[in-house]
């Protein structure tokens, strides 16, 4: 391996990077992957592996199946209680890589690596009698390939964290594509992204129910290029089947964008009457376990992570909240009026009984059951006053 590798410090974990990683647009493959703006993505997962480590109240195992360089499984074994970690990779120079990184972080005891497909890792731990609390998959692109082999690997009461980057395939631009990979239809709308969230833990509850187990989601976020979930997986076919019942559609108003859970794929407007665009079938249940969320607070300040407090509380203010969200600045283009503080519309709405917060998923979208045309009437009585 003739690349340069030079020192970079993520959170409290110092790492052997590839140097043309941290200079290039689009981090190159070789001679092993690492992209630094997954930073967001790696410190609150820091968070959360933390959080269950906490809950569980006892020694836990973590496994990276795509692990790169090592940079998020080097830093479980510095930076949590995680007992051991597993790290495995198809390209040898990532696997060499990584075994340097935990040397030099002084956590090569707790770590144990493997050069080989995913696939057949999963499949050799298994046939091993092993079974992981805690499996990461984090690839370039969709991790659909990954879910059953997966779900089959993680213990009872374990966690499944996934990344996807394809987002334009969760995110509506190629619906065909999601109902392939992912069983469900993805559909452009300005909360597309929590669409795609929902896509991913459908995706994931299907491949459960398949082994007779079930999810429950405890965080969930998008940043940037990707989507992030976070799920614990739930033995026993009475859990599968809880889960499926948490499978739907939604259904979404072009004309008036309005917006509703569905139990079939098709349905009419209650406002205007107009034929409703469907998304799904996906996840229509929480997205946010709010004790979970709560509990990660205290470990991100145990952590020394404070600057994911706001997130976090955001997170746990629309934990309780329905399906999808409203971007007041999307409905005051359409209605052409000012747009008011995003604060006073929360604070209006509330005031008529209904659910109302901010979403971690759109720093301008407000997460509320108010009709549209609630909160169509309400923009226009604050632009009216002001």
């Amino acid at each position: 391996m003739e690349a340069k590798l030079v020192e970079y410090t993520e959170g409290r974990t110092k790492l052997l990077v590839p140097e043309k990683s941290l200079t290039s647009n689009v981090p190159p493959m070789e001679p092993a992957f690492f992209n630094p703006r997954g930073v967001e993505n790696r410190d609150i997962s820091m968070i959360v592996y933390e959080t269950f480590c906490g809950k569980a109240g006892k020694s836990l195992q973590f496994l990276d199946i795509l692990c790169g360089i090592g940079a998020r499984g080097v830093r479980v074994a510095k930076e949590t209680s995680v007992e051991k970690v597993y790290l495995n990779d198809v390209n040898p120079n990532a696997i060499e890589i990584a075994e340097r990184n935990a040397e030099i972080n002084n956590v090569r005891e707790k770590c144990v690596f493997s050069n080989d497909y995913a696939e057949h890792f999963l499949a050799s731990i298994r046939k091993e009698g092993k079974y992981i609390d805690i499996i990461d998959v984090d690839p370039f692109g969709t991790p659909a390939p990954y879910l059953e082999d997966t779900v089959r690997a993680v213990k009872k009461n374990g966690m499944i964290s996934l990344t996807a980057t394809d987002t334009p395939v969760l995110c509506g631009i190629h619906p065909n594509t999601a109902l392939r990979k992912y069983y469900g239809r993805s559909l452009r709308t300005e909360y597309c992204h929590e669409i795609g969230i929902r896509l991913l833990y459908g995706a994931l509850a299907f491949a459960a129910a398949r082994y007779d187990r079930g999810i429950k989601p405890v965080f969930s976020h998008s940043t940037r290029h990707y989507l992030r979930v976070y799920a614990i997986i739930e033995d026993g076919a009475e859990e599968g089947d809880r889960s499926l019942e948490e499978i739907g559609y939604i259904g979404h108003c072009s004309v008036c964008h309005e917006r509703m859970v569905l139990r079939k794929n098709f349905g009419q407007c209650r406002r205007c009457g107009q034929k409703l665009d469907v998304a799904g079938p996906l996840w229509v249940g929480k997205i946010f376990e709010k004790d979970f969320v709560k509990a990660m607070e205290d470990t991100a300040i145990k952590l020394g992570y404070r600057s994911y407090l706001k997130m976090i509380n955001l997170a746990y203010s629309e934990a309780d909240g329905p399906v999808s969200y409203y971007l007041v600045s999307e409905l005051c283009d359409r209605l052409q009026v000012s747009m008011p503080a995003t604060e006073k519309v929360i604070e209006k709405i509330r005031e008529k009984g209904y659910f109302a917060s901010r979403t971690i998923l759109n720093n301008k979208g407000i997460r509320t059951d108010a009709p549209s045309e609630t909160i169509e009437d309400i923009l226009l009585k604050l632009a009216r006053i002001g």
